[in-house]
């Protein structure tokens, strides 16, 4: 694809998403100065949460509008937004999904998680995951295509193995099969997975952890081992 500067991003995703420009919605969880090459790109699934007891984001605002400021957005949804679900309203940056968030990237070596880009393969809010397909992940793609040349990740970090995930709409896109390498998550009989490939000319490390909301970084020093050296960080 052309390469898309940062200034012409916003409108890039204008004309990308034009279906779903008028839906609730983020395309990144970031701050925009994040936009800017850097060893990690995080992805979650989409706004909102993947399941009943998931948080929340407390998102009130469409696509669009978020396009509108993207280039002044200073604030990290997962540490400054107030997150709440049926059962409880947290603090800011207190909610579970949220820690474990920043547990995780702190787990890869990142002193400082607002520096890391962060958004989530669908744009689109939804409460859970059920109503979600790889069609609107497709659209979003390009979007994604778009920022990843921006930031050159050596690693694409994601949490969800499930077949409704960012990183299964991933090994889909790459056709990865035997490649796939795997490490056991120290939860069960739970496994993290894994697929190199290249992504605008640059050797990139695939890596998932099973979904937050279940799944706690803490201590995982053998997952995180693991990760840092298949992305060579």
């Amino acid at each position: 694809m052309t390469n898309i500067t940062k200034n012409d991003l916003p409108d890039f995703a204008r004309k990308t998403l034009k279906h779903i420009l008028k839906n609730k919605g983020e395309v990144i969880y970031s701050s925009h100065e994040t936009l800017k090459e850097g060893p990690i790109y995080l992805l979650g699934l989409n706004p909102g949460g993947d399941g009943q007891e998931n948080p929340d984001t407390t998102t009130s605002y469409s696509i669009k509008s978020h396009l509108d400021r993207m280039l002044k957005r200073t604030e990290n949804s997962f540490i400054d937004e107030r997150w709440e679900n049926k059962i409880a309203h947290y603090e800011v940056g207190k909610a579970p999904l949220q820690m474990r968030v920043i547990e995780l990237l702190k787990g890869v070596g990142v002193q400082d998680p607002r520096t890391v880009c962060a958004s989530n393969i669908i744009f689109k809010t939804s409460r859970d995951s059920s109503n979600l397909c790889f069609g609107l992940a497709g659209l979003c793609w390009p979007v994604h295509e778009a920022i990843l040349n921006l930031v050159k990740p050596k690693l694409i970090l994601t949490f969800g193995i499930s077949s409704i995930s960012a990183y299964a709409f991933l090994k889909e896109l790459f056709h990865i099969d035997e490649t796939e390498l795997t490490i056991d998550a120290d939860h069960g009989d739970w496994k993290c997975k894994g697929f190199k490939c290249e992504i605008n000319g640059k050797s990139t490390f695939i890596a998932a952890v099973p979904h937050l909301s279940y799944y706690s970084p803490k201590n995982k020093t053998e997952v995180f081992s693991w990760i840092k050296e298949n992305a060579g960080l």
